[in-house]
């Protein structure tokens, strides 16, 4: 039984006010011909289909002529997405009863993740679990045990028809759970119950998920998370068989039948270089263990992100720079001295030189494409993550070239706040 584990397309997404769509045109066709290649089952999208949670016009044409291309060309294919947290549950479930009829399963409920998607190839079975991010105040430990006795009453006097009615509320629940932490110890204990089903006994199962897990390695491209709160332990799902992950940019596995693909283009200069890839995840159902094989398939992108450094001379009036001509650049000079207007000069040569930094190696202030300073990131934290209090502080100098300590107290007491109640 082979997937194809992707996520993190982020659809419509610009890099420095430059539109990607014809990139992601491009890295769509090459998900296409990957799947053309091999005998897949299934293909799972862990989250973040378009970058924001109301998409462009021309990002929804994108992804409905994607589905409509993969359901004509492979018809029996499953087609497994959720939301992550740059979606919109409500837009991207539109029509999904009718598509889940097309074999393509958009779960964004997160009540409907612990009902398995069984689909049959070659004689052999997969169970597909989807579960969508969890936004505060989706799942409730309480409401678990009540709804459970509902529908056993339910059953117990014959009226139990598939489906219920849980909106309204019910005496004694308690508050909906908020952490990333909590929400996915209350899915866990869910699917623990779930996968003891005898119907999924001898059954490999796999999970697609939308998590930030425990030292998992983020980029800039990220919607951070604030506080320890929101890290999600990974044991939590050592149940399944593999676990499709979405959230991180960076390609990592978390344990062995545990993996992040990574986005499949790069969305930020600090992921220049890092090698993008769809999974193909290959199970063995018959064999003991269900023994898992992860195959990266390389994606080549339309216009590489770059990183490059070096005086304004080298790039202005040498050649060693121009094999980047047709990058996404950023480009910091390392002269002693500043440039004035490098962008303006640079863009004939360069014309997507999307960011430019001057003097980070000498000293001298750095300055962004736009006039304004730049500041970098506080490289003590490993994952390359800023912290909030560093950044009000320089924003502060920034305006007004000086910090004032009164509001730099204030703040940090509202962001322990925060952290507090995370």
């Amino acid at each position: 039984m082979k997937l194809l584990h992707t996520g993190d397309l982020h659809l419509g997404k610009s890099l420095h006010e430059s539109s990607l769509i014809e990139d992601q045109k491009i890295m769509l066709d090459q998900l296409v011909k990957a799947l053309a290649e091999d005998d897949y089952a299934a293909l799972v999208i862990a989250g973040d289909v378009y970058d924001r949670t109301i998409p462009s016009a021309e990002a929804v044409e994108l992804f409905s002529s994607f589905l409509a291309r993969l359901r004509r060309e492979f018809p029996a294919l499953e087609i497994c997405v959720i939301p992550g947290n740059h979606d919109s549950s409500q837009r991207l479930s539109y029509a999904n009863r009718i598509l889940s009829e097309q074999r393509i399963h958009i779960v964004c409920s997160p009540e409907e993740s612990f009902i398995p998607i069984i689909t049959a190839k070659n004689g052999e079975k997969l169970a597909l679990f989807l579960l969508p991010f969890l936004a505060p105040g989706t799942l409730s430990a309480e409401r678990r045990n009540a709804r459970d006795e509902r529908a056993s009453n339910a059953k117990a006097s014959g009226g139990f028809s598939g489906e219920l009615d849980f909106s309204s509320p019910i005496d004694g629940e308690t508050p909906l759970l908020v952490t990333q932490a909590a929400l996915a110890a209350e899915a866990s204990r869910r699917f623990a119950r779930a996968l003891g089903d005898k119907d999924l006994a001898g059954i490999p199962t796999v999970l697609v998920a939308h998590l930030f897990t425990l030292n998992g390695k983020s980029s800039e491209s990220e919607r951070a998370f604030l506080g320890n709160a929101e890290e999600v332990d990974p044991a939590l799902f050592a149940g399944f068989t593999y676990v499709a992950l979405g959230h991180l940019h960076r390609a990592q596995a978390v344990t062995e039948r545990m993996r992040y693909a990574g986005s499949p283009l790069a969305y930020a200069f600090d992921e220049a270089g890092a090698a993008k890839a769809f999974l193909k995840v290959d199970i063995g159902p018959a064999a003991s263990g269900f023994p898992v094989t992860v195959t990266p398939i390389p994606v080549i992108p339309f216009r590489k992100v770059t990183r490059l450094s070096g005086a304004f001379a080298d790039f202005y009036s040498g050649a060693s720079f121009d094999a980047h001509a047709a990058d996404y650049l950023e480009i910091t000079l390392t002269d002693d001295a500043m440039v004035a207007n490098p962008m303006n000069l640079l863009r004939p040569k360069f014309p997507w030189l999307l960011s430019l930094r001057q003097g980070l190696s000498s000293g001298v202030t750095p300055v962004a494409d736009d006039g304004a300073q730049v500041t970098e990131s506080n490289p003590a934290d490993p994952n390359g993550r800023r912290d909030p209090l560093d950044d009000f502080a320089r924003f502060e100098e920034l305006l007004y070239g000086f910090t004032d300590e009164a509001k730099r107290e204030l703040f940090s007491s509202l962001l322990a706040e925060c952290v507090d109640e995370a």
